[in-house]
């Protein structure tokens, strides 16, 4: 009952993210705040878990509720520039968990770290499929380049919050029991 819970607040969160969008010169691709709840629930929750609840808010998406940036939502929004990101977060959730259970989400460094590993794995898998829907080029200009600063940004801030979570909640690897 308590990972059902967990599922569904943190895929809340995620789609909370979206409030926090705004285009971004270069790209028609809008910034997000979702990253940052993509990859603290993977620091809080673990691997599987972290990865679950991203799958699931995608799986929300596609179903037809508009979770998705924009509103969005249908398997359209998957073949879409946004598809690869999406799929991304799922493994940028599972790296985040497994950062945190090799105990390297101890200190601001190696947690600023693990955070901008993940952010490079979700902009990695946005231009990989913007590649196929564009060439190499135009995926990266449209794709990557325009958010390096966001992604660090993001970085900071999620690297703050979750060291204030470890304050708050004191537990010896992780805020949620893991998996």
């Amino acid at each position: 009952m308590q990972n059902a819970l967990l599922l569904a607040l943190f895929s809340f969160s995620i789609f909370l993210g979206t409030v926090f969008e705004f285009s971004i010169p270069g790209t028609t691709i809008m910034q997000t705040g979702q990253t940052i709840a993509v990859l603290c629930a993977g620091a809080l929750l673990g691997p599987l878990l972290g990865a679950a609840c991203v799958a699931l808010y995608i799986l929300l998406g596609v179903m037809g509720l508009p979770v998705f940036s924009e509103g969005a939502s249908g398997f359209a929004v998957l073949q879409g520039a946004s598809g690869g990101y999406l799929i991304g977060f799922i493994f940028a959730a599972a790296l985040l968990g497994a950062w945190g259970n090799a105990g390297l989400l101890r200190n601001p460094l190696s947690t600023f770290v693990g955070l901008l590993l993940g952010h490079a794995i979700i902009l990695v898998s946005g231009w990989l499929w913007m590649t196929v829907l564009m060439g190499s080029h135009a995926a990266y200009d449209n794709g990557v380049a325009p958010f390096y600063l966001g992604s660090t940004v993001k970085s900071v801030l999620a690297t703050a919050l979750l060291l204030i979570i470890h304050r708050i909640l004191p537990v010896r690897h992780r805020v949620f029991s893991p998996q």
